[in-house]
C-alpha cells in the first residue's frame, strides 16, 4: 500500500516540476516575444504583435491563475498594449492589468516587481471617473516595490 502512494506522490511532485518548467518556458518565450515588439519600428506590426502577445499571456494567466510569474507578465503585456492602442480603448486593458498584478502581488508579496509595474500603472492611468490612475497609491506602490527590490538585491550580495 505505501508503495502506491509512493508512486503517486512521485507522480505528483514530477508532474508539478513539469508544469514549473513548462511555465518558465512559457515565460522566456513572452520576455523574447516582449523584446521584439518593443524593437518594432513599425506601429502596425508592432500593435499587432503586442494583440497576439497579450491573448497570449491571458490564456496562460486563464491556464495558470496561481502564477505570480505568469500574472506578472500578463499585467505587463496588458500595459504595454493598453498604451500602444491609447484613449478609451485602453481602459479595459488597464483595468485587467491591475488586477493581474494585484494576483501577483497577494500570490508573491515580497517580488518588488509587480509592486513597481502597478505603481507605474496607477501613476500612468487616467483619474475617476474614467480609470483608476491616483498618484498617492501610485507613490506607495513603487516607494515599497523599491523597498522589497533593494532588500532582495541585499540579500543576493550576502548570499
Amino acid at each position: 500500500m505505501r508503495r502506491v502512494f509512493n508512486v503517486i506522490d512521485a507522480s505528483a511532485a514530477s508532474r508539478t516540476a513539469r508544469t514549473k518548467t513548462a511555465t518558465n518556458q512559457c515565460i522566456e518565450t513572452i520576455q523574447s516575444s516582449w523584446a521584439q515588439a518593443l524593437r518594432c519600428d513599425f506601429g502596425r506590426t508592432r500593435d499587432a504583435m503586442l494583440c497576439h502577445l497579450a491573448e497570449t499571456t491571458q490564456e496562460l494567466a486563464h491556464q495558470y491563475p496561481n502564477d505570480a510569474k505568469v500574472l506578472l507578465w500578463n499585467g505587463i503585456v496588458l500595459t504595454g498594449y493598453a498604451k500602444s492602442l491609447g484613449g478609451l480603448c485602453a481602459l479595459q486593458f488597464q483595468a485587467h492589468a491591475k488586477a493581474s498584478f494585484e494576483r501577483a502581488i497577494s500570490l508573491a508579496p515580497n517580488d518588488g516587481a509587480a509592486y513597481l509595474y502597478l505603481g507605474l500603472l496607477y501613476d500612468h492611468a487616467p483619474a475617476a471617473p474614467y480609470g483608476f490612475g491616483d498618484e498617492s497609491i501610485a507613490k506607495s506602490l513603487l516607494e515599497q516595490g523599491l523597498k522589497l527590490t533593494m532588500n532582495s538585491t541585499e540579500q543576493l550580495r550576502r548570499a
